[in-house]
């Protein structure tokens, strides 16, 4: 370390050993791991690397009011007219702040004034947009020894000289491209390699994580998640064979299996072991997918792998055979906790099954897990054989069923983090369940048709409904989000906040017993870590999804928070968000005490529906069919008429755009914007249909109910 940046996220022992290099997505506020300039970190703290936890500050509950605006940056490139999700935390090495936004642009900034000092576009191909579930994110970057690693939404790992953002090589990291694999993950530093893994679980991919030699590029070793076809040629590894026992030998292959390892990854130098957890099955239900049933491994699962060669040293499945979208891609914290009397190195995760999951990092040995939140899909876990106890409430194999959690999970991807002075673990909790049954049309990858469909029973923009018959017996459907501080050795709440719009950001915590947080109704907020009281709200007027973080440089601590709402939610805005009022522009801000008065974005200028030129309406059947092909197609991103979201309106499109739809469709005339070509699965007369259904008169009946004439 050098010059006058005293304290960043990671101390000097670490640069050594080569692990300081986590992703954003994993350490956040945690970036706070560090040490003073020179000094040696104290083990065993070195785990909160993955904790979301800065240890020193001098910014505490007395002070937290004076909080303003140091500086901020709104330079993020942009394509279109789409504000995608900003999600990555920043990292802080040698003063100099390393940033990424949407298509995975990489920004240099000096951390004392936010002076951009060099960018790194890799000109994604806007195509792989299309190949997403959950739009044009990324979630930050791995740092260390002079080196900036970032992966790209199409599917490269690009190392980059710190100094100069130059790049000094570039992997491919897709297997086949033919699929819709696409990244939004961070890559993460372990030892000698930087491991990456890919998302595509709803698009009919078979999921991976590989490893490169971090000075070099070259594939060190590639640990597949799920059996391949069995046609297709042996398997990989005796790992995959294991695995395949717990699939139906008549699986559907041909729709890749999913497992796709999109998001948490982290490293335990001390065991040289890289944690992977890994996403749902593709399609979603279970008999749909391995129609003999089975556990279906390593679905859903924590993989602890040996970091040189990528063998797997044991696994634990949160949610066997899944069919609810129940991943534990949800970031892991590792810790030294007391349990039982004895010390123990543990791994805690909240996946989105909603139960809360302690266990030995080691061993691979099941602790305990209990809810975080309300289950109604399992009763409970046996802690004698690791597994869930199924109830009846969660087959919708025959009929439609409430089940909890929705398949946003109970905790999503915003990470959750660990307070070493208080012990307890602050998880974003999503409190929601969802209706879930059957798809009327079969599982087609590229689409929005999963096997199942599901629909939030409280918002009935989205499909949600109040059948008395499903509702009946079960607990009353809610739809919102609160802050719940978790205690993993006693495995219970210690409080709870206030009710939060649904959909909130990460938190992070501080060594003065702090909390942050960032809201979807553009606030950062602050709490007292031990009793849960609300210190302060600074208003920036923009969706917070990421975890905040925090750095000193010349005795001053800062606290940076990344902004801007969209990914999975970017599709419909809700009520109390902040995208619903204000312009949703991508920004970073950072923070000092005695800071300036944060701006506020423009508020949003409503706009009637404008009608289409009557010749591209059609007739009634016409119409209907395109509403068809438009929710197996279009909604993933686009919205119903008159509901404000991140993409275009396609009810509100201007007249020369309609003129131009087929090109746009069919021809991939915005693809550089993320909307990519649909020829290979749309004709011409399903364009011309898709366009009928849009240009169809809108009006809202009394209900508030969007139908057409």
């Amino acid at each position: 370390m050098h010059g006058t940046a005293r304290n960043t996220w990671f101390g000097s022992k670490w640069l050594g050993r080569g692990w300081l290099g986590m992703s954003a997505g994993i350490i956040a506020g945690l970036a706070g791991w560090h040490a003073l300039a020179g000094a040696q970190a104290p083990d065993p703290q070195w785990a909160l690397e993955t904790a979301y936890h800065y240890p020193e500050g001098q910014i505490d509950a007395a002070s937290v009011g004076k909080l303003g605006v140091a500086w901020e940056f709104d330079g993020f490139v942009v394509r279109g007219r789409t504000n995608r999700g900003v999600e990555a935390t920043p990292v802080v090495v040698d003063g100099v702040m390393y940033a990424t936004g949407p298509w995975s642009v990489v920004y240099a900034l000096d951390a004392r004034t936010g002076r951009l000092l060099w960018q790194y576009d890799p000109d994604v191909d806007g195509s792989f947009a299309r190949r997403t579930c959950c739009d044009a994110v990324n979630r930050g970057v791995a740092v260390v020894d002079g080196t900036v690693y970032v992966a790209t939404l199409d599917g490269y790992l690009v190392a980059l000289d710190a100094k100069t953002g130059k790049p000094l090589w570039k992997a491919d990291t897709i297997t086949d491209r033919s699929r819709s694999y696409a990244i939004t993950g961070a890559p993460r530093v372990a030892g000698n390699v930087v491991v990456i893994g890919n998302g595509g679980g709803e698009m009919g991919v078979r999921g991976y994580a590989s490893a490169y030699d971090r000075r070099t590029g070259k594939l060190a070793w590639r640990f597949f998640v799920v059996p391949g076809d069995p046609q297709a040629g042996p398997d990989e590894s005796p790992d995959v064979t294991e695995a395949r026992k717990t699939w139906d030998p008549h699986s559907a292959w041909d729709l890749g299996g999913g497992g796709t390892p999109w998001d948490s990854i982290v490293y335990d130098p001390d065991t040289n072991t890289v944690y992977v957890g890994t996403g749902n099955g593709s399609p979603h239900p279970l008999w749909l997918r391995s129609p003999a049933g089975g556990d279906n491994l390593y679905l859903s699962s924590i993989v602890a792998l040996d970091a040189d060669t990528g063998r797997k040293k044991w696994h634990y499945q949160t949610t066997p055979g899944d069919s609810w979208d129940y991943t534990a891609t949800q970031n892991m914290i590792l810790a030294d906790l007391d349990i039982g009397g004895k010390r123990r190195k543990v791994i805690m995760q909240a996946p989105k099954n909603g139960f809360f999951y302690v266990l030995d990092r080691v061993t691979g040995e099941l602790l305990s897990a209990e809810k975080y939140t309300t289950v109604t899909w399992a009763d409970r876990v046996d802690l004698k054989t690791g597994r869930p106890v199924i109830s009846d409430q969660s087959n919708f194999s025959e009929m439609a069923k409430l089940v909890w959690p929705s398949e946003a999970g109970g905790h999503n991807w915003p990470p959750m983090s660990y307070s070493p002075e208080t012990g307890l673990v602050y998880i974003p909790v999503l409190e929601a369940p969802m209706i879930f049954s059957m798809a009327p049309t079969p599982y087609r990858p590229y689409s929005n048709v999963q096997g199942s469909v599901g629909a939030f029973p409280t918002v009935a923009s989205w499909g949600g409904t109040q059948d008395a018959s499903v509702l009946a017996g079960q607990p009353a459907p809610r739809f919102e989000q609160v802050l719940k501080a978790w205690d993993p050795v006693k495995q219970k709440v210690a409080w709870t906040s206030r009710v939060m719009p649904f959909w909130s950001g990460g938190t992070m915590t501080t060594s003065n017993g702090l909390v942050m947080q960032g809201s979807a109704d553009g606030y950062l907020n602050i709490y007292d870590g031990r009793s849960g009281t609300l210190l302060h709200r600074i208003n920036i007027g923009t969706g917070i999804l990421a975890s905040p973080m925090s750095y000193t440089i010349d005795g001053i601590q800062y606290v940076a928070v990344a902004a801007g709402f969209g990914g999975a939610m970017n599709r419909s805005f809700l009520p109390g968000w902040a995208a619903m009022d204000r312009v949703n522009a991508p920004r970073l801000l950072v923070f000092r005490i005695g800071g300036d008065q944060p701006m506020l974005p423009p508020r949003v200028a409503a706009t009637p529906l404008v009608p289409a030129p009557a010749r591209f309406r059609g007739g009634e059947e016409q119409v209907r069919r395109g509403q068809q092909l438009f929710a197996h197609n279009c909604l993933r991103c686009h919205a119903s008429a008159d509901s404000p979201g991140g993409y275009p309106d396609l009810w509100k499109m201007a007249p020369e755009t309609h003129e131009v739809f087929e090109q746009i469709v069919l021809g991939g005339a915005y693809s550089y914007a993320g909307m990519a070509s649909f020829a290979d699965v749309l004709s011409k007369d399903d364009a011309t249909a898709i366009h009928a259904y849009l240009a169809a008169p809108v009006k809202k009946d009394e209900a508030g109910a969007k139908t057409m004439h």
